[in-house]
Parts: structure tokens; sequence; C-alpha cells
């Protein structure tokens, strides 16, 4: 809210990220709002979600401000309640209008003072193209964006993150509060994802946390979303588009495999830990009862010193060798798990090429099914393929956690594919 010497704002846009609930991003949009109303004279302020309902609640929410205080209610000319029209009309003239985004919400109007995208990790070039211009007339107005964790495809939200840390946002003021540790390295973007079982950052991303958000609240939350705890409440953003359309599998028909499954035969399953050691992951594999191969992963924490215990109980569970790439980081925990009792199969960068190359091609010949988890796919979006001169290729990761992808992989690879019977690719066709 910064203003230069002219009287004009120091910032022509305005960012807010941060988790779902504990950062304060709704009272924070309605205290703007309520400014440029009632103190800056502001004649047009248009306030859009990116669904019906979050704009309407918005609205609702403004309502009784302006029914219930005396002063404020003689400002009032009319409310309108009717959809697609929400709004209130002062005998001023002023109007603050809520909206819906859409292709053509937000156009028509001219000489807003400000534009609020609200959920805006939901927010689309068309949305921006729709009420942007809608300032253009006005010489001092401002947009303000506000949303939680983005997503892969969330370029508006990912265009704002990436001028904020390139040093060169202009006049941009930008602010995120995340337990995601997020960082531009020649042009790239490395993100460190937190344990979500770390309270510390549970307060980095929630402000509001001991005071409109308790703690417990939070863990029985955590308890509820399980993996997308992270995305809703720590506001752990995806990998960025410019990311995912370079990988190596196409996330639409990655996501076009995921269904409730079950392995019947030849389980199998891997450890991998990331290369600075901040995760390690348990993978599963095993092949269905019609003939397609299943993947997963079974633990995903921060950190390794969980799991020597873990495999031991796993172990103990299935009496079923763990597959660990020897020459990668979870190698060293080969011999710890060996003393303790643990059967390892140790596999070579070569077999795990082959692994990949088994992974890719089920994918192709969609013959691979998994369960739809979140961080799964957060990890294959964020994976890329190391090619040799032969022609082999594993996953690497680019600065962040890979590690249910990888352990997926080698586990993977730890089955024999018979040929298919023909009910399973007719099934399969079909």
């Amino acid at each position: 809210m910064g203003e230069r010497r002219d009287g004009s704002w120091a910032a022509a846009t305005v960012a807010d990220f941060g988790g779902r609930q504990g950062a304060g991003k709704t009272a924070t949009i309605k205290v703007r709002e309520l400014y440029g109303l009632l103190l800056a004279g502001e004649q047009l302020i248009i306030h859009t979600a990116h669904e019906f309902k979050t704009a309407n609640e918005a609205f609702l929410d403004m309502v009784p401000l302006f029914t219930e205080w005396d002063d404020l209610r003689k400002k009032v000319a009319r409310i309108r309640y009717a959809n697609g029209e929400q709004g209130i009309e002062f005998v001023s003239g002023q109007r603050l209008k809520f909206f819906a985004r859409t292709g053509g919400g937000g156009r028509g109007f001219s000489k807003a003072a400000l534009t609020v995208y609200d959920e805006a990790q939901h927010l689309l070039a068309e949305h921006v193209a729709a009420s942007g211009p809608a300032r253009l007339a006005n010489p001092n107005a401002q947009s303000w964006y506000a949303g939680s964790g983005g997503f892969a495809r969330s370029r508006q939200a990912w265009a704002l993150r990436r001028r904020a840390l390139s040093g060169a946002g202009g006049r941009l003021a930008y602010c995120e509060h995340t337990g995601q540790r997020a960082e531009l390295v020649d042009g790239r973007m490395m993100l460190t994802d937190p344990d979500p079982d770390d309270r510390g950052a549970w307060a980095l991303a929630n402000p509001g946390l001991n005071r409109w958000v308790t703690e417990e609240g939070m863990a029985d939350l955590k308890d509820e979303l399980g993996e997308l705890f992270s995305r809703e409440c720590l506001c752990v953003w995806e990998p960025e588009v410019a990311d995912v359309d370079d990988g190596p599998i196409d996330m639409a028909e990655w996501e076009a495999l995921a269904q409730v499954s079950t392995i019947a035969a030849q389980w199998s399953w891997a450890l991998a830990v990331s290369r600075d050691r901040g995760w390690a992951a348990l993978g599963v594999a095993g092949v269905r009862d019609d003939g397609r191969q299943h993947v997963e992963w079974m633990d995903h924490r921060a950190g390794t010193g969980w799991v020597v215990d873990r495999v031991v109980e796993g172990w103990r569970a299935r009496q079923i060798p763990i597959r660990i790439h020897r020459d990668a980081s979870e190698g060293s925990l080969i011999d710890p798990l060996r003393h303790v009792g643990v059967e390892v199969v140790e596999v070579s960068t070569a077999e795990v090429a082959k692994a990949t190359g088994q992974f890719l091609d089920a994918v192709k010949n969609r013959m691979l099914v998994h369960l739809g988890q979140p961080t799964l796919s957060r990890h294959l979006r964020a994976a890329r393929l190391d090619t040799s001169k032969s022609g082999a290729s594993i996953w690497v990761d680019q600065g962040g956690d890979i590690t249910t992808l990888k352990a997926a992989t080698v586990a993977l690879g730890g089955i024999v594919i018979d040929d298919e019977p023909a009910e399973a690719i007719a099934l399969v066709l079909n």
C-alpha cells in the first residue's frame, strides 16, 4: 500500500500466497477493498474468484458491514443479489462487483481502480485478459492476487513467483507464507519441500497458527488430507508448467492411468534417498490380475533416520528382499539393513535404466496403473531423464525430491513381465 511521491501506488501488482485459512489472505483483501471504498474514494472495484460459490461467499461476507452499521448503511444505494450481478452500489456512484471468472467476466467495465483475483492458483491468462484491461483507463490502478500453493499449470501464479525471485519484479509487491524453499538458479526453479510433520513449516505457511488456527486443528487436518496437506496448508507448489511440458511423460496420459488397484502377484519394493538426504521413500510395484503393472509409494518422509526401522517392519511382514540402487544415495543403507537381518537385492545403474525403460513403455502402452497419489505425480513432473551415450536413461532430479518415483521405478524392475493374456490386452484397448 506504499505510495510514490506523486501519490501513485508504489506497487501496481500485489500478490499474497500462503496456506489456506491460516495466512489471512481473505481478511487482507477485505480490508483493502474497504480502504478503497471508504477512504480512497475508488469508484470501481472488481472482485473475482475461480468459482461462483467462492465469489459469492466473499460478497456475503462483505454485505453485513453495509447493512448492520448505520453510518455505512447510509452510504449504500443498492445491493444486488442476483446470480452474476452480485455487488454493492453506493450513493456516491461507487461500485464493488463480484464475479466468477470466465473468458468474458469483467469485460464491459472501465476505469477499475482495483481488480482482485482470489484463488489465483486457478487463474488463467484468459481471465486476466477479460478483466485486466478494465484498469487501463485508470492512471492509478492496482491488481491483487491471492492464493495457496500453485499447481503445475498455474501459469499466472508461477509468473508472479518467478518475477519475485528474479529480483526484477518492477512494481510487484510479493508476499508468500510457505514451508517450501524456492530458489531461482540460472533460470530454473529449485524446490525443496518441507516435512509435513515439521511444525516450524506449519508456522512459516500460517501466520495465524496459535492465533485463529490451532496446532491441534492442523494436526487433525493433516490426518484427514494425507498427501494434500502440504499443498493446501503449507503452500507447497507443484513444479511449474514449463517443466511439465518438457517432461518425458505427458501428464494427461499419466493421470488417465490412475484408478483403484491392487497387486495380485510379484509384490516388489525398493528404497530411494534424495541426493541431499533430505527425503527417503519406499516404492512398491507388482502385477494385477489383468496383467497390467501397478506402482505406488508406501512411505515417504523427511530424512533417513526412520528408514531402517520401517524397512525392518516391512521385511518381517512379507519376507521379500528390498531392492536398492547400490550406486545412488540409498546405497549407504545397504550394510545397516543387512546388519539387522534384512535381505537386500543390490541393483546396478544398468538395471535401474532397464527398469526406467520398463516404466516408460508400460505408460506408453497403457499397461501401467497407479493410485493417483499426488506426491508420485508431483515427483514425475519434477523428474527428467539422464540418457547415456548408449541410449539408456534413468530418472534424475533438478534440485528437488523425486524419491517416490525412483523407488517405484526400481521396484518395478523387480517384476517379470510375461506375455500379457489376450483378455488383458482387450481390456486395456477397450
